[in-house]
């Protein structure tokens, strides 16, 4: 499973998250257009003493790719974060404080001092926070925890639960330290399709075949079933029941309807997470991720994270870059053109020696003799290519064969080689072993004197 599917409390819409897709675009997310952006309108709408909901929300909607809890709240958190920008902004250009921003629009001359006065209020009074600035640190921790996690070379999937399971302890450590409620920290709730918060509204095909068969029974109660309590944690079971004691003789429709209820059903299989915050969702998609064996590493290059692939063992991404390239044809690229350490020349020497000395096989010159030293100068190529022997080494042994080749007598050639053409071309090329090769034995030619005893 590569994603996962959210809701919220504000809407009857589902939304998808991409695991570590979508993380990494948050993370890497440029804020910095619109940024400039709330600037240009903050000081259009200060000039004209004006404030434009539309010019507002256009605005808004600039960012929303950035992450889809920021699509799917935008209409209910993020309402106004071009707002809290322009707040964040005139408070940091100016160098004041919330409080004295607040006090200098306590009589506000137009509309836009006006909505400022009326946000800061919210700030104040608890019913609100400045999103923009939220939105950044978010970012931020999104960033610390992707870095506390991945970031070094490649570690058991254990660690990397480890790692996240030691930053998050940290986090509740810290909060209950502070004093921090638990029951107001940031949560997710799982469900199914039928008991997520608005399913009566997300599911409303079939809850309407429902409301049909339950309409009798409502229409009969008279008194509120439902009184507010002062803490509903203690009475969730019983809130529940007495709803279903309602339904306690309902039974289940014939087939007709339940067939036209199992399409929407089948479409809706699986889990549902209710994240009632923005680090919630963050933190859910961490715990997807690695419950996927997704695991990111970061490249060495750009900085940015990629997926590791146990197959690659190097630490650049594949990401394509301003210049076209990704970060590892960019590094091939710039690696030196290593140069083959036997020249044209030297291999030329080879094979006219190969050939030469395979037309003197005969009385004088044994075919075991010949391949033993052909073998031994196969081997002395291979080792000059993997620096086990240089290419003064080689040169020396090639020397010295073409002396002893021309004392050689040349005799009849027995038939080991059947033509010249196939004399001329370099015997067959030994595979590379994995291990280093030892370094061959010399070859002892047979001396002249060797040569007239026989």
């Amino acid at each position: 499973m590569d994603s996962i599917v959210f809701v919220t409390k504000s809407n009857n819409n589902f939304y998808k998250l991409e695991l570590a897709r979508t993380l990494l675009h948050f993370v890497e997310y440029d804020f910095t257009y619109f940024w400039e952006q709330c600037i240009d309108l903050g000081k259009s709408s200060r000039k004209l003493g004006g404030y434009s909901s539309k010019q507002f929300r256009v605005v808004k909607n600039l960012i929303t790719k950035c992450h889809p809890y920021y699509e799917a709240q935008i209409n209910s958190d993020f309402e106004h974060i071009v707002l809290d920008c322009l707040i964040e902004y005139i408070c940091h250009s100016e160098n004041i404080g919330l409080e004295e921003l607040w006090a200098r629009c306590i009589s506000p001359k137009n509309s836009y001092e006006k909505a400022i006065f009326v946000r800061i209020s919210e700030y104040k009074t608890g019913r609100a926070i400045n999103q923009w600035a939220n939105l950044m640190r978010i970012q931020e921790y999104a960033r610390a925890k992707l870095d506390y996690i991945f970031e070094g070379e490649p570690v058991t999937k254990n660690m990397y639960l480890t790692r996240k399971g030691y930053f998050d302890l940290s986090f509740s450590v810290m909060a209950k330290e502070l004093g921090f409620p638990s029951s107001e920290l940031p949560a997710v709730k799982r469900y199914n399709a039928s008991l997520m918060p608005n399913s009566a509204f997300m599911v409303s095909k079939v809850s309407k075949l429902i409301l049909k068969k339950i309409n009798p029974i409502i229409d009969e109660i008279k008194d509120p079933v439902y009184n507010p309590p002062i803490s509903r944690d203690q009475i969730r079971d019983q809130i529940s029941l007495d709803a279903f004691t309602y339904l306690r003789g309902m039974a289940r429709p014939d087939g007709m309807e339940l067939e036209a209820s199992e399409e929407t059903f089948s479409a809706l299989d699986g889990e549902y997470y209710l994240p009632d915050s923005f680090k919630a969702i963050i933190d859910l998609e961490f715990d997807k991720m690695l419950e996927n064996n997704i695991i990111l590493q970061k490249c060495a290059k750009c900085g940015k994270y990629f997926f590791y692939d146990m197959n690659y063992k190097g630490r650049l991404c594949n990401r394509v870059s301003s210049s076209g390239k990704t970060c590892r044809e960019m590094y091939e690229d710039s690696k030196p053109v290593e140069e083959e350490p036997i020249t044209n020349d030297i291999e030329k020497r080879c094979q006219i020696l190969y050939a030469a000395l395979s037309n003197k096989v005969g009385e004088d010159f044994k075919e075991n003799e010949f391949k033993e030293w052909s073998q031994y100068l196969e081997n002395m190529r291979e080792n000059v290519r993997t620096e086990a022997a240089t290419v003064e080494d080689l040169e020396a042994f090639l020397e010295y064969s073409e002396r002893m080749c021309v004392e050689v007598k040349s005799r009849p050639a027995v038939k080991v080689i059947k033509s010249d053409s196939t004399a001329m071309q370099a015997p067959p090329p030994v595979k590379k072993r994995e291990n280093p090769k030892p370094e061959p034995q010399k070859y002892r030619f047979p001396t002249l004197e060797e040569l007239d005893r026989r």
